[in-house]
């Protein structure tokens, strides 16, 4: 009897040694998610340059002038003003991802996730730097995690590769964190618009602030009522695909398809010029004084966009057809009614 007592008393030992065991082993290898960059958040105010390169070369190179964000380029081009929306969220992620999970320390093992160093050919990695006059924040960026949130990096100064808890979205070009739309204008700062080649018509504000199409043809009405406000629209809404500086010898290539006159409601006036080139649509805009960032562009926009520019008087009008099928309709209506029953 005391042998058994002393065996399930022994037993009774072990079990809660190991209940213990069990519940203390894993924090010794617990990992507390720590913040990507500790001291970021503190001197976020003071960032003043940001660039991203990859094995490419530099992705995208902006820095703040004179309280601005402007994207830079080659040394001879003009800065452009970047979107601030794109930059505020990309710092606030800087800021607040976590690495959660460690990851290689093997240089050999980095392809895997993407972080192999951009002096490699084909790396598919982007080197991100952060600067204010004082401080430099770096990290390469790697792979996204295949399922959930989440990112691979690698900072310049640890060896281990890391999985953060949250995803870096980068830019896919030099042009997708610029500003957009080109112009800075909304609908309502346009007072008119005017074709000023052969097939020259004019839209203006009335005193209420409606649009109007000035010299209507008689017997004639609008297609529909709010058809002069798409013009006017397709130009304040008008985004790029790509650009290059202004050039003499590229525009004297481009074919001009139709030109435009702005006025808006501060008297401001300029030439909107849309030209074509094998199949691609490029936008040029002028004026008297060409001090405008957007004056200073060729802007390659989509064959949608160029074609809301293009417009004729005929479009804004109702067509023969259309009051002709109308007018059929109604003659139908009236024989119906006067049909015996």
């Amino acid at each position: 009897m005391n042998k058994q007592v002393s065996i399930l008393a022994v037993c009774a030992i072990l079990s809660l040694g190991l209940v213990v065991w069990l519940s203390q082993s894993p924090s010794k290898y617990k990992f507390e998610a720590v913040l990507l960059f500790d001291d970021l958040q503190e001197f976020a105010n003071q960032v003043e340059s940001l660039e991203i390169k990859n094995a490419q070369g530099v992705l995208f190179s902006a820095k703040k002038i004179e309280g601005r964000w402007l994207a830079t380029f080659a040394q001879e081009q003009t800065a452009y003003p970047i979107s601030q929306d794109k930059l505020s969220e990309f710092v606030e992620i800087m800021m607040r991802t976590k690495l959660v999970e460690a990851k290689t320390s093997k240089p050999e093992n980095y392809i895997r996730l993407g972080l192999q160093s951009i002096d490699v050919e084909d790396s598919m990695a982007s080197l991100v730097t952060l600067k204010t006059s004082d401080n430099a924040w770096q990290v390469l960026v790697g792979n996204e995690v295949t399922l959930g949130k989440g990112q691979y990096i690698l900072k310049l100064d640890d060896p281990r590769s890391w999985r953060t808890d949250k995803t870096i979205h980068l830019p896919i070009d030099k042009y997708s964190w610029l500003r957009q739309p080109i112009l800075p204008y909304q609908a309502q700062d346009i007072s008119s618009v005017s074709r000023v080649d052969s097939f020259g018509w004019q839209i203006a504000r009335s005193v209420s602030g409606d649009l109007q199409l000035i010299n209507m043809p008689k017997d004639k009405k609008l297609e529909y009522p709010s058809i002069l406000n798409s013009i006017v629209s397709s130009l304040t809404s008008l985004n790029f695909e790509e650009f290059l500086p202004n050039d003499e010898v590229f525009e004297q290539t481009l074919k001009i398809v139709t030109q435009l006159e702005v006025n808006t409601a501060q008297q401001n006036i300029f030439q909107v010029v849309v030209s074509e080139l094998d199949n691609k649509y490029f936008v040029n805009f002028f004026s008297s004084n060409q001090t405008e960032y957007w004056q200073k562009w060729t802007y390659q926009v989509s064959n949608f966009s160029a074609q809301q520019l293009i417009k004729t008087i005929d479009d804004f009008l109702e067509q023969e057809e259309a009051i002709t099928s109308n007018s059929d309709t109604k003659y139908q209506n009236v024989d119906e009614d006067d049909s015996p029953n």
